[in-house]
């Protein structure tokens, strides 16, 4: 069998593998909810992080260089990736250690289309790459006409977008809007819920955009459904969605059942799902949407998406990695299935008209008259700087979907795979000290630990020497301080322990703030590791109290000034 065929083979048995085939739901959910493989059984080499290891103070964790050596022999595969580490140093140099945020900024849910290094040289003395300008659309029919009216610039990006999703032109129409929350609203506004009547997603967290569709759906007179998922695993319970997507009524043999929100991962547990999720939906009769928000930068080239071709699909870009910075441009991108544009009704009534929100990119760079590789300053930038023509417009690099096209599938998600099972590892190793034989754990990881599958988010809660858990906002304004990228995020739809019973019979779910880190295909081990520091500061049981009296002694400050 030749590597190609092994590689696509391997990624349809972890992508296509059925969870509802070869065995029954309870044996899936008990298999899902038994403790995870020995981090020493999915290494290929050896590591001093093993069960029993265990840190009890920030000063007892080893140096940054011994942890990567460690790092690197139980992962030797992670040495191959380190193209990356050069794309990293000579195109994305704001993602230094002595920059801002080292983590949460260049691992969001959008994807760059530009480098770091790219954007300077292109930028001048603008604040953004490209200008969007908006358009409301009162139809479906409309929103499509106005995709397909292009520029020479929108036409290239068109495609190089489309290239680097891995769909056909042909295939999809593509619609720019101003987020990711703005794809959402737009389905939602213009799907025909009227004739397709149910509304069923599966998200184990919280997602803004998606209460977004929630939300006008249900002005339509939609009771939108939701997976549940198990605890703590935060697997989806498959007896249940799949009762949801087979049972779930049409009012006609003709019409759908309605719309299927997926994800394929969450974006803050790392939870995997399987493509046959889609299939199913699909052979009964729902449209589906496709979420790559939570997906790695080039999980679209796996082999399930070729098989399975969704009827939507949503995803965002940004113009680089590693800026928190309110004024850099970034937009949203939905999907249309040619053959399913159907779905999007005339008929609907409009909650809002301004949901009904497109956009339109035009490239807003300067360059130099001559061969010059660096900006003038400001005022020979005004005298000697031109906007270059259309035609040159249309030319230009999209370096960032380059890089990650240079690194391709299989690189990226090695590289990963690595840094997480060990950060996941590393996390787990933090105990506070005690006389007891069983020492308290620091950090409780909720959601998949070493599982092979796993994407790549990981989270987790802190809890003190008394196993009081840490408020997850605390953590996440203190790593914000320390310029460490944790955020706050909530688990939903979590079944409870027991299936408690609500007193109208429906069982009970939890909500559950957690603390997040996702990683990019960027990421590095200095990044993981400085959050494994950053978190063991915690094992000190006067840091928290500490920075309460600090906040504390600074916000008295500004008052009296």
């Amino acid at each position: 069998m030749s590597s190609h065929s092994s590689i696509q083979e391997a990624c349809f048995n972890v992508c296509c593998s059925s969870p509802f085939s070869s065995h029954s739901m309870t044996q899936k959910q008990e298999q899902e909810e038994e403790e995870e493989l020995e981090f020493s059984v999915i290494t290929p080499g050896g590591s001093f992080l093993t069960k029993d290891i265990k840190f009890t103070s920030q000063e007892s964790l080893p140096p940054l260089r011994t942890s990567f050596y460690d790092f690197i022999t139980a992962f030797p595969d992670y040495l191959q990736t380190n193209q990356a580490d050069h794309i990293r140093s000579t195109e994305y140099q704001n993602l230094s250690c002595s920059s801002r945020h080292v983590l949460l900024s260049h691992t969001s849910q959008q994807q760059p289309l530009f480098s770091y290094s790219q954007f300077r040289q292109l930028s001048g003395l603008n604040n953004s790459l490209f200008t969007l300008s908006s358009t409301q659309v009162s139809s479906g029919e409309e929103m499509l006409t106005l995709a397909r009216e292009e520029s020479q610039f929108q036409s290239r990006m068109r495609k190089r977008i489309m290239s680097f999703m891995n769909l056909e032109e042909s295939e999809y129409d593509m619609i720019l809007t101003q987020d990711r929350s703005s794809a959402f609203k737009i389905l939602a506004e213009l799907y025909s819920f009227k004739t397709n009547p149910n509304l069923l997603t599966v998200y184990n967290y919280e997602d803004e955009a998606v209460e977004s569709m929630i939300r006008i759906s249900e002005k339509k007179g939609v009771k939108p459904k939701s997976a549940e998922f198990s605890w703590p695993s935060t697997g989806i319970v498959s007896e249940k969605l799949k009762r949801t997507i087979l049972r779930s009524k049409r009012r006609s043999k003709e019409d759908k059942r309605g719309l299927f929100v997926f994800p394929l991962q969450s974006l803050v547990t790392g939870a995997s799902y399987s493509y046959s999720w889609m299939s199913l939906a699909q052979e009964n009769q729902w449209h589906v949407l496709l979420d790559t928000s939570a997906l790695g930068s080039k999980d679209m080239d796996t082999l399930g998406l070729s098989l399975f071709r969704p009827d939507f699909l949503i995803c965002s870009f940004t113009e680089f990695l590693g800026h928190d910075d309110d004024y850099l441009t970034g937009f949203g991108c939905l999907f249309v299935k040619k053959s399913s544009s159907q779905a999007l009704s005339e008929e609907e009534a409009v909650t809002d008209p301004a949901n009904l929100t497109v956009v339109k990119a035009e490239p807003n760079w300067i360059m130099l008259q001559n061969d010059e590789t660096t900006l003038e300053d400001h005022n020979k930038a005004s005298t000697s700087a031109i906007e270059i023509e259309e035609d040159d417009k249309a030319i230009i690099e999209f370096r960032g979907l380059d890089h990650a096209d240079s690194l391709g599938l299989i690189l990226i998600s090695r590289r990963l795979k690595s840094l997480t099972l060990w950060l996941v590892r590393a996390l787990t190793c933090l105990k506070h000290p005690g006389s007891h034989q069983t020492e308290t754990p620091l950090v409780k990881i909720c959601g998949p630990k070493t599982r092979s599958d796993r994407g790549a988010s990981v989270s987790f809660n802190v809890f003190d020497w008394q196993g009081e858990k840490v408020d997850p906002l605390m953590v996440e304004r203190l790593a914000e301080r320390e310029k460490v990228g944790l955020r706050c995020a909530y688990l939903q739809k979590i079944g409870s322990v027991g299936n408690k019973k609500r007193r109208d019979g429906e069982s009970m779910s939890l909500r559950v703030s957690v603390v997040s880190v996702r990683l990019g295909f960027m990421t590095n081990f200095d990044d993981v590791f400085r959050v494994w520091g950053f978190v063991s500061r915690f094992l000190d049981a006067d840091f928290v109290e500490k920075e309460k009296w600090r906040k504390k002694a600074l916000e008295k400050e500004k008052k009296n000034k």
